[in-house]
């Protein structure tokens, strides 16, 4: 799995690479404003470099000086990458500002957000301020290296109940009391479900990856066979064990919510089985074994998790959004990369086939 964490590390690079360049002087102004103080900006950079590849990331020091008195904050700013070689058509800023805004009250793990920029009238690009974090990440190796294998048997399994009780802490929030009861993606359709399918068709259609068609009757099953939801929740949208901050065996942080929307919590668990499943091939060379599909939904049940219902339609949902992730990064990487990339992505190929050819519509 060394050559997978490595292409996905060449991947970053190259997207960050063209990425907009923040100005510094322009941040402070916007800073100040947001704080009402004196702002400078000092130490940019640090831990940036292990960010993703879909939005931009700054992580900065603020020296925010009011009435004689300093306080400096760690802050990170995210902002939409203005670039073509980007993984999405388009990055609603306001809508992740807006969600962790809303949940500032609801006792989760979730940075602080200080300021919003929709438009990049001030920063010179849409983006947004939010506190900086301490804690440590699950590398893009998993079960390769990193916390979970320099964990014990008893840590590492403290370690997927506390991400999967964050998880279904989501989960379980009133997201209709919290403002969210109409929080859905952007595009056509009836439900959130066909409105989020669709959502994550104009990124297929806009990228215009290799093979487009292909991805067509997958798109249509999905579409046909939408279980109705009848006790939607508030999704994370991008789940994967990457997007927990850990500290002390505990989450600190859920990080990531551009994907997030109402729905249903089986698409956010079938995107952890997916993402954990891809190393099982690669288990016996591996220091740590990935858990099950049925351990891991154990493991969420175990926490407080709902019954879970229509599984194997999300597994090919998670599967036709890894994949658009897949295709649409393969249109602008070097082609060394490309090729691991597609090798990747043929795992998932397999499993929306799969899964579209043997299921049928679910009950």
């Amino acid at each position: 799995m060394s050559d997978t964490a490595n292409a996905v590390e060449s991947a970053v690079a190259v997207a960050k690479s063209s990425f907009a360049r923040i100005d510094l002087d322009r941040l402070a102004l916007f800073l100040g404003k947001v704080f009402r103080a004196d702002v400078t900006i000092t130490g940019t950079g640090a831990g940036s470099e292990q960010s993703g590849s879909s939005s931009g990331i700054l992580v900065f020091t603020a020296n925010i000086d009011r009435a004689g008195l300093r306080e400096t904050k760690r802050l990170v700013l995210r902002y939409d990458p203005q670039t073509e070689n980007r993984i999405f058509f388009e990055y609603d800023l306001k809508s992740q500002y807006d969600v962790l805004e809303r949940l500032s009250g609801t006792g989760l793990p979730i940075p602080a957000v200080y300021g919003l920029d929709a438009t990049g009238k001030d920063l010179g690009v849409a983006g947004f301020v939010m506190a900086c974090i301490d804690g440590d990440t699950i590398p893009t190796s998993l079960f390769g290296s990193g916390l979970l294998v320099d964990a014990s048997d008893d840590e590492r399994n403290t370690l997927y109940l506390n991400i999967l009780k964050a998880l279904q802490s989501i989960h379980a929030l009133d997201h209709v009391a919290l403002g969210l009861g109409d929080f859905v993606k952007d595009a056509a359709g009836d439900t959130a479900q066909e409105r989020l399918i669709n959502w994550w068709w104009k990124t297929w259609d806009w990228a215009e990856p290799k093979d487009a068609d292909r991805l067509v009757p997958i798109r249509q099953w999905l579409l046909a066979n939408a279980p109705i939801e009848e006790s939607p929740v508030l999704m994370h949208g991008d789940p994967n064990l990457g997007n927990y901050l850990l500290r002390d065996g505990e989450v600190s942080a859920i990080l990531d919510w551009e994907l997030s929307s109402i729905g249903s919590p089986e698409l956010d668990l079938a995107i952890q089985v997916l993402s954990m499943e891809a190393h099982l091939p690669f288990a016996e060379h591996l220091p740590v074994i990935p858990p099950t599909q049925a351990e891991w939904l154990a493991l969420y049940a175990q926490v407080g998790g709902r019954p879970l219902r229509h599984f194997e339609y999300f597994r090919v949902q998670a599967a036709y959004q890894i994949i658009i992730c897949l295709g649409s990064m393969c249109t602008y990487l070097p082609d060394d990369v490309v090729a691991q990339y597609e090798a990747m992505a043929e795992f998932y190929w397999t499993i929306a086939e799969t899964g579209v050819a043997g299921t049928g519509a679910p009950s």
